[in-house]
Parts: C-alpha cells; structure tokens; sequence
C-alpha cells in the first residue's frame, strides 16, 4: 500500500538529454524502478546519436539545438509541462515537485519514494536531494549534497574515492544538491527563476542553492535515496560545444562567477582579492605539478569573470530584485564551508608539490633501468634489479619497524651524523645573525614587505633601484617565522637541504648513465662534500646569505633538470616548468644562477649539435630547456626590467646582501675558499683530487664536462 506521501503527490520528471544513448537504456529502467504519479518530459539538445528515439516511448520529448544550456533545457521543459496541462483541464498545476534527471544518472529503486517521505516529514523543506554514488562502480560516494569553499573549490566533505558503507547516512540540510537527482518544489523553481544562464553546464547546481537558501528556504540531503552518477561531462567522457576541450576552465569559471554574484557587498572586495592570489598560487601549483593546462585554465577562467564587471553587477542586481521578505544572507553564509577548509587543502597541496618535486627525474631512471633489465636478463643491471626486488618482498615478510631499519642502515646514520655536525658547526645561527655580507634585517614581516613593494627606498639621498626578489621570498617567511627567525632558518637549512638534494641528484643521474647506478659509499661522500662548500669555503661564515641558499638549490634544480631525459615529450615539457620555477627561486636570491643555466644549456646545445643535429632541433627536445630558462625571466621581470630602467644593471649579477671587500689571494681563488672558510690546504686537496680524475680513461669525459661546467660557472 502506497504511503500518504506518495498518493498525493504528483511528480513531474524532467530529464535533459544530450549523446546520452550509452547510459540511458540504465537511467529508463531506473525511472521504470519508480512509484511516479506524473508526467514524464524530456528535452533532448541536439543528439547526434539514438537518444530521442529512446525516450520517445516513455516521455513527451522537446528537441533543441546542441547550443542549449542546462538552464535553457530545464525552462524549455517546464514550459511543455505548462503546454500540456493546459490541454489538460483535469490535471493543470496538479505537478506540485519536478525531479531533475541527467541522461548518466540512475536513480536505485525506491529513490523517489525515499524524497517524498523525507519531504512529508520535512513541510519546510523545498530542495532535497539523493546520496550520488559512482557509475558503473556503484559503490564510492560522490556527494552527499555540496557547498563552497572561500576559494571556490566544490566542497562534498568526502574523501577521494571514499566506498559507501553507510557512514554518512544522516539526513541533514545542506547548501545544495546535484541537479542529477534533485527534487524540488515547482512553485521554488519558479519562484527564484530556475538556473542562472550564465552557468550553462557546471556550477548552476550550487548558484541555485545558495539562491534558495538566501530567499529562506530548505535544502536537505537524503541519504535514503540513492542516484547513480556517471558524471560524463565532469570526466570528459563527452564533449559539447558547451564543455568544449578544457572541462576544468569551465568548471573554475563557474566557481568564480558563483562566488562574485552571491557574496554580500561588504566581502566583496576582499574576495575578489583572494580569488586573484589564490588564482596565482594555484597556477603556480599547477605548474609545478606539471600541469600547464590546468593552469592556464584557472588564469583564463579568472580573466573571463573579471572582464565581464557588467555581467556580474547585472547577476548581483537580479539576485537583490528577487529577494523575497524572508530572504536571509546569513542562512547561506551558515552552509558554507568553513574558513580552516581552504589551508587543509593547500596543506594537502604542498604535499603533493613535494613529490612532484622529486619524483619525475627517479621516475625516468627507474624505467632506463627496467628496460635494460628487459633488454638482457642475463646483465648484472637485471640481476640487481632481482636482488632489489626479492629484498623488497622480504622486509614486507619480516617488517622490522622505521626505527630498526634506520638504525641498521649505516649510509642514514653518516648522513644523519653529518647534518648533526652541521647544525653544531652553525649553531651561531640559533637566533639574530648579524654581520658580513648580511644587510641590516628590518624591524618585521611588514617591513620587510615594505622593502619589497615600495617604489622609493631611503638609501643616501634615496633610489628608486628596486629591492632584490629574494626579499619577497624572506618576507613570507618572516611572516610566518618571525624577522630574524626568516634569514636563521634560511641559513640553518641550507646544508641538510643542500645533502639531501644533492644526494638524490647524484642517485637518479647515477642511474641514468648506468642502470647498475652509483655506489652508495660515492653517493654519500660526494653529496656531503657538497652539501659543506658553503661552510667549508667560507661562505657560511661570512654571511653571503645569496650563495647559501642557492648552493642548497641548485641539486634541486639539476635533479628537476634532469627530467629533460625523459622519453616522452609530454613529461619533458612539465620538467620545464618545474625545472624554471626551481631556477627562478634560486635566481631570486643570486641572479648569476640564471647565467649559469644559459651557459650550461648553450654548451649543451653546442654538444649536442655535433653529435645528433638532427635530432635536436625538435620542438619537443629543445623546447623543455629554453622554456625552463624563460620561467625565471617572465617571473622575475618587475624586478630586472626596473633594475635596467633605473641604470642598475649591475644587480643582474649581483649577490644579495652587502658584498663586503674580502681580502682573496691567489691560492684562495684556486682552492675555492674565501675569508672565515676551512684552511687554505683543503681546498688544494679538492682541486688536486679533481686534476687526478683526469686520469682514468673510463672518467675522462664526464670528469672533464664537469671541469668545463666549473670553469664556466
């Protein structure tokens, strides 16, 4: 026996149908699944395949052209629904709900009676939607009603991926739900207008709660009543002239426009301000995560909402238009989500960063190694790769625990000896450091803030040279860590930074020149060596904080490089952007690192013309290099553009910091030493060893790239 809710209720089905015939047989056998008492109306945009003729049988269908948005296709339905109760006399405006279906969204059996119970129970509520589960899966959530973040980013509060094990079954009301399940009431729909034009695929969902929700009605999730999702547009599982090629600049764009059209005038300002920062952050992210596209998709989404003020103003003044006595600003701004949101993501996203950072280059070595293992089973590089693999099957058999196997490993125990003595050695460091080559440090963070974007600075009798771009870099952390905790961490980490970086360089470039790799006893006295020249050459102790930190970067830099070795020119091309992002840091702090890298590309580049010409001149192998050295120059360009303006084309090259007059001999300039640095001796020991490696028949060459890299460094 049918319940109260449902004998009375009379529900119009509006399904919008666009190519949909490989998920639509699915979506009419669930709508079959269901106790309707009402029409059923579809409007179909243009399909190229057999998706009228299958909602013929079973709804009344309105054809529209292929450039038809979501909110057209909706109103276009509502008004045939009109057309037909009007020819109708018995059964005009009997259709007090209208259920919103997508051509990939299968409702389960019972969807539709689970809402209309929760509606009975609920009279307040207008707006209630289903549980979204993944199509074909059908067992990961995909939302269970949505919000907002500050940033623009669609909030479901669910993990990536998550499986439904009824650990969100909870009616509870929301901001919004996914118009591919969702019930509302007629009456509301029309009231508030239906969907917003300008959101013609993605987005309209959470415009047109957060809508309701400022008009003074209720939205409410309904965990009872499940729709399966196949979210074909959002996965570019189908291309409109609407989603176009780039999906995530659609959808970006809609965040925005939603976000500028609702908030209230007092916070507009400041969340226009956010949205431009956080737009440049984000690119900045997505590029580091070799992401170009998504990056410039965010810049081009940005540029497309704020060069349309008209428009904006327009949606702000409509939405004022149609409030109603109960409208309440404060309802919306309750569902939104919180504040901490945004940071708990950008945590999540430097993580992210971190092992892009470092894993392309190990990535690309790894594979060299499996095909050359492919290549001869019998080699010794696949009989080490064996080894290395039954090892790994053993410690997951006998797992000793981290501590245990950190305490048996003598290669992490040098290393971790050699940053202890490090940190002991620069123990002067824990707190103000002052002298040598460091500038005055100012008086706070909005100093040093002020250092970096004023115009006019109050040197002599004033300049308007522009102040370093490292100073924006101390500044962030200044911000953070305190005025002279910035420069302390910046020179404390700069030697377990440097060891690290240099020793996953050496492993990963070991790698690629043989698949056998370097020794591990080389790899740890070679990168500890390096990782003390700050220290060892006297640059530490003078305070050339330029030096310090770029000498912790440049392995980095090598090892991000390092991606341009890489067979598929896809992954080279992301290597460039973070190799250029890595290079334009160390660049910040001392410009001579970009000469560097043009001096070692041009050399590489003239080698390579004598040996592989024609190979070389692809757009695809000496495009990822060149792009990585115009990253640092298209950053950094306020700075050297108004350095060359202003007659100061000397800080091109210039170090940052004061450049105190150090007395340097002969024998220091050989030995790599300069004044407070280790005893002249040790350097000669350095440059002898060097001239000796020049021996070896097998070494020669690489040892002699490496003596002309220095020369020319």
């Amino acid at each position: 026996m049918p319940s109260p809710a449902l004998a009375t209720a009379r529900v119009a089905v509006l399904v919008v149908s666009h190519d949909g015939a490989r998920w639509l047989p699915g979506v009419l056998e669930g709508l079959a699944e269901q106790e309707l008492h009402g029409r059923v109306v579809a409007v179909d945009t243009g399909s190229l395949d057999e998706s009228a003729a299958l909602l013929a049988p079973v709804a009344d269908v309105v054809t529209a052209t292929s450039s038809t948005s979501y909110p057209a296709a909706v109103r276009m339905g509502l008004e045939r629904l009109e057309a037909l109760e009007a020819l109708d006399p018995l059964d005009s405006g009997a259709h007090d709900w209208v259920w919103l279906l997508h051509d990939d969204s299968r409702p389960a059996p019972g969807a539709l009676a689970a809402l209309l119970a929760a509606a009975a129970r609920r009279p307040d509520v207008d707006v209630l939607g289903p549980k979204l589960r993944e199509w074909p899966s059908l067992a990961r959530l995909l939302e269970l009603g949505v919000t907002i973040s500050g940033t623009g980013r669609r909030e479901t509060g669910l993990e990536r991926g998550e499986y439904d094990q009824g650990q969100h079954d909870e009616q509870r009301e929301v901001l919004a739900v996914n118009t591919a399940g969702m019930l509302v009431r007629r009456a509301v729909l029309e009231e508030l207008g239906g969907f917003d034009e300008h959101l013609p695929v993605f987005g309209n969902d959470l415009d047109f709660g957060w809508r309701a929700a400022s008009a003074g009605h209720t939205t409410l999730v309904v965990p009872e009543a499940v729709v399966f999702h196949a979210e074909a547009a959002h996965r570019g599982l189908r291309r409109t002239s609407l989603t176009g090629r780039h999906t995530h600049y659609q959808e970006r764009r809609a965040a925005l426009y939603t976000l500028l059209v609702n908030s209230s005038a007092r916070a507009l300002p400041w969340r226009v301000v956010r949205l431009v920062l956080g737009t440049l952050l984000r690119m900045i992210g997505f590029l580091a995560l070799r992401s170009a596209g998504e990056a410039l998709d965010d810049l081009a989404a940005l540029l497309s909402v704020l060069s349309r003020p008209g428009t904006i103003a327009a949606a702000r003044r409509d939405r004022r238009t149609a409030a109603v006595a109960t409208h309440d600003p404060g309802r919306a701004r309750a569902l939104l989500a919180p504040a901490w949101v945004p940071y708990r993501h950008g945590l999540d996203f430097v993580g992210d960063l971190a092992a892009a950072l470092t894993n392309q280059a190990a990535d690309v070595a790894e594979r060299r190694r499996i095909d050359a293992a492919q290549r001869d089973p019998s080699s010794s590089a696949a009989r080490r790769l064996r080894a290395e693999r039954d090892l790994d099957e053993d410690e997951e058999l006998v797992d000793t625990g981290v501590v245990a196997r950190y305490l048996t490993d003598p290669i992490a125990l040098v290393l971790t000896a050699v940053v202890v003595v490090a940190l002991v050695g620069t123990r002067t460091a824990w707190g103000t450091v002052v002298g040598g080559a460091l500038a005055p440090v100012p008086s706070g963070a909005g100093s040093w803030w002020s250092l970096a974007l004023d115009a006019w600075h109050p040197l002599g009798f004033g300049t308007d040279v522009p102040a370093p771009p490292y100073v924006v870099v101390v500044a962030l952390l200044a911000s953070v860590l305190g005025t002279t905790g910035a420069v302390s961490l910046l020179m404390l980490a700069a030697v377990p930074f440097g060891l690290w970086g240099a020793w996953r360089f050496l492993r990963v470039a070991g790698r690629l020149v043989s698949p056998l790799g370097a020794p591990r006893w080389l790899l740890v006295v070679a990168s500890t060596t390096y990782a003390l020249v700050p220290l060892t050459s006297g640059a530490w102790g003078t305070g050339r904080l330029g030096l310090v930190v770029t000498a912790a970067l440049v392995p980095w830099v090598a090892h991000a490089a390092l991606g341009f070795a890489d067979p598929e020119p896809e992954r080279r091309w992301r290597a460039a952007w973070r190799t250029g992002l890595l290079l334009a840091l160390a660049t910040a702090f001392s410009p001579v690192a970009w000469w560097l890298a043009l001096s070692v590309t041009l050399v590489v580049l003239v080698l390579g013309l004598l040996v592989v010409r024609s190979a070389l001149f692809t757009r695809d192998v000496i495009g990822p290099p060149l792009a990585a050295l115009a990253v640092p120059t298209v950053l950094l360009a306020p700075w050297w553009v108004a350095a060359l303006r202003s007659g100061a084309a000397g800080l091109l090259v210039a170090e940052s910091g004061r450049q105190p007059a150090a007395q340097v001999g002969t024998l220091d300039v050989l030995s790599g030493r300069l004044e407070g640095g280790a005893p002249a001796w040790s350097g000669v020991v350095v440059l002898v060893l060097a001239a000796l490696a020049l021996v070896p028949r097998a070494t020669r060459i690489p040892v002699a790239l490496c003596w002309l890299v220095a020369l020319v460094g």
